[in-house]
C-alpha cells in the first residue's frame, strides 16, 4: 500500500489506483454504493483505503454476479445490518488498541498500520470502521472516560457517604489508570489549543465528562453542609487538576508513595473545602418555615452573607449568631420585624430587624434565598 492510499487521495488519484473512469466514480457516489469522501476542510476532500476496499468490493459484485447498481446498494445495506453487532465488537476492539497505542507512542507517532498489526487484521478492515486516523480519534476521546475506571470501582465510589474520602478514592482510582492514558491525556489538551475546531470540541466534551462527577460531588456535599458554598464548575477542574500533577509527581521519582501523596491532598482539601474550617457555617441544619406554609431544611444559614443575624435593641445593635440558635420566630407588621429568639443555653430575646435582608443557606436541591419579610420562623432541626 502507498502513502497516498493512507494519507488521502483526490478523484483522480482514486480513479488511477481503482482502474475506473471518474465517470463511473461518480455514479457510485450519487447512487450510494460507495460511501462520500473524508471532508478536510471546506474545499478539500480525500478519499482513502476504505473507498478502494469498497470498489473491489462493488467490482466484484458487478463482474462475478452481475447485479445491478440497485442490487448492489441492496446487497451492501444487508451485508452491513447483518454484521453490525460484530462490527461493534470489533470497532471497540480498534478503539482501545489505538488509546493504549496513542498512550504510549503518542498519537502522532502511531500509523494505522501499527493498529491493525497488534490487532493482526488488514487496513482494509480498518477502513470498514474508520475513515481516517484522526475520526478515530474523535472516537477514542468519546470512549476514554468510560474505560480509565471499571464500573465496580466507581460503584464503590458512589458508596462513600464522607465528601473528602470519596474524593479520595476516586482520585486514587483515575490515578491507577493514569500512567496507561497519560499520553492519550496529553494529546486530548494539546488539541483544545489547535486548529481543528470539531477535535478541539470533542475534547473538551472529553475533559467535561470527566470532571462532572467531581463537580456532581461537590453540588451534593455542599447541599449536606459537607464543603462550603463556592463555585463548583471550576472546583471540579482544580481537583482534577491536582490528581493529575500528583500523578506526573510520581513519575519523576520515588520520593512519595501514593498513600503519602493522598494523605497530604486529603488534609489539604479537608481544610480549603470543608465547611468546619470556615466559622461563617453551621454543620447543623435549620427548619425553616415561609409564611406560605412552606418549610425546607437549610444548612450553612447566613443573613447578608455573615454568619449571625443583626438587629437592632433599643439605641443598640446585637448580633446573635445562628449556630447558637435554637428558635427564632417571626412577627412582621407594618412598623417592622421583630425576631423572638432563643438560643440553644436557654437564653430569650426579641431584637428588630431588617425585613429585606436576606436569609440563604444550602439545601438539598441547591442554594437557596429568601427576604426575611417571607420567613415566619427558623427551628434547629
Amino acid at each position: 500500500m502507498n502513502d497516498a492510499t493512507q494519507t488521502g487521495m483526490k478523484l483522480p488519484q482514486l480513479a488511477k489506483q481503482s482502474g475506473l473512469s471518474i465517470s463511473t466514480l461518480y455514479e457510485y457516489l450519487r447512487s450510494g454504493i460507495l460511501h462520500p469522501p473524508v471532508r478536510r476542510g471546506p474545499t478539500k476532500a480525500i478519499f482513502n483505503e476504505s473507498h478502494l476496499a469498497r470498489l473491489k468490493t462493488i467490482r466484484g459484485l458487478r463482474e462475478k454476479e452481475k447485479l445491478s447498481l440497485a442490487d448492489i446498494k441492496t446487497r451492501l445495506r444487508s451485508e452491513a445490518d447483518s454484521t453490525e453487532e460484530d462490527g461493534s465488537s470489533i470497532r471497540n476492539q480498534i478503539i482501545d488498541t489505538a488509546l493504549a497505542l496513542f498512550s504510549r507512542k503518542h498519537y502522532d507517532k502511531t500509523k494505522i498500520s501499527d493498529i491493525t498489526d497488534a490487532l493482526h487484521m488488514g487496513n482494509g478492515t480498518f477502513y470498514r470502521y474508520f475513515t481516517s486516523k484522526e475520526e478515530l480519534f474523535l472516537h477514542c476521546l468519546e470512549r476514554l472516560p468510560k474505560i480509565m475506571v471499571t464500573r465496580e470501582t466507581w460503584n464503590e465510589v458512589k458508596r462513600e457517604t464522607d465528601y473528602i474520602t470519596r474524593l479520595r478514592k476516586r482520585g486514587n482510582a483515575m490515578l491507577g489508570s493514569f500512567h496507561s492514558y497519560i499520553g492519550m491525556l496529553n494529546h486530548t489538551k494539546l488539541v483544545l489549543g489547535g486548529d481543528d475546531s470539531h477535535l478541539a470540541e470533542k475534547a473538551s466534551e472529553c475533559l467535561k465528562s470527566v470532571a462532572t462527577p467531581l463537580r456532581k460531588d461537590l453540588d451534593q456535599a455542599i447541599a449536606k453542609g459537607q464543603v462550603r458554598p463556592l463555585d463548583t464548575d471550576l472546583a471540579a477542574y482544580l481537583l482534577l487538576g491536582i490528581n493529575e500533577i500528583f500523578g506526573h509527581r510520581l513519575l519523576m521519582d520515588d520520593r512519595y508513595t501514593i498513600e503519602e501523596g493522598f494523605d497530604f491532598i486529603e488534609e489539604f482539601l479537608r481544610h480549603a473545602l470543608a465547611s468546619s474550617s470556615a466559622p461563617t457555617l453551621q454543620q447543623k441544619p435549620f427548619a425553616l418555615t415561609l409564611c406560605s406554609g412552606e418549610t425546607m431544611v437549610i444548612r450553612s444559614l447566613s443573613c447578608n452573607g455573615a454568619p449571625h443575624l443583626t438587629g437592632s435593641v433599643g439605641a443598640g445593635t446585637l448580633e446573635v449568631a445562628f449556630e447558637s440558635l435554637s428558635t427564632l420566630t417571626l412577627t412582621h407588621d407594618k412598623q417592622c420585624t421583630t425576631a423572638h429568639i432563643r438560643t440553644d443555653a436557654g437564653k430569650t430575646g426579641n431584637l428588630s430587624v431588617d425585613p429585606d435582608h436576606e436569609l440563604s443557606g444550602a439545601t438539598e436541591l441547591g442554594a437557596y434565598t429568601v427576604q426575611i419579610r417571607n420567613v415566619r420562623s427558623i427551628k434547629k432541626a
